[in-house]
């Protein structure tokens, strides 16, 4: 479902079908938070949706209030969606590098080096520069979650600096 989800999104990025930008990310909205809540899930897999969700969920806030200080700019809106959608797809891609690389890891160094890679990459890249650090860095120092990443990164950039890494 979700490399069919992840297929069509590049697809509309790139003009070959027809679809909102928004509808992928509510997509992705629905689907992560439809796994994080699906008790007969793993719960890593069911963490790792948890912060997709909520991480979206902060973007989602961040850009409502963009959207909001100019309601009659048609222009302005399509660029927020297309920068929502943009940055919905790099979130989704740079965890899935991360769960890929991590668990491709089979030392305990190699793991510790692929999470402090993306960590970094995560907080050197903000988006906002929202001094909210308590909400930004929820994830960031919680021990519970192996997604420990700030809220407010620019996932497409966070994305390029770890393919860059290797």
């Amino acid at each position: 479902m979700i490399k069919k989800l992840f297929i069509s999104a590049l697809m509309a990025c790139f003009g070959f079908i027809p679809m909102n930008g928004q509808e992928v990310f509510k997509e992705m909205v629905q689907e992560n938070k439809k796994i994080a809540e699906d008790k007969s899930k793993d719960l890593e897999v069911r963490k790792i949706a948890t912060f997709k969700h909520d991480a979206l969920s902060y973007m989602a806030m961040k850009v409502r209030d963009d959207v909001l200080a100019d309601t009659t700019n048609l222009e302005f809106a399509q660029k927020i969606v297309q920068q929502l959608n943009e940055q919905s797809l790099s979130l989704h891609e740079f965890v899935n590098l991360y769960i890929k690389r991590l668990t491709n890891a089979s030392k305990k160094k190699d793991k510790e080096a692929v999470m402090a890679l993306f960590k970094r990459a995560s907080l050197s890249n903000s988006f906002y520069n929202d001094e909210d650090y308590d909400l930004v860095r929820a994830y960031c120092d919680n021990n519970n979650f192996i997604t420990q990443f700030s809220l407010d990164t620019d996932w497409v950039k966070a994305l390029e600096q770890v393919r860059k890494s290797r």
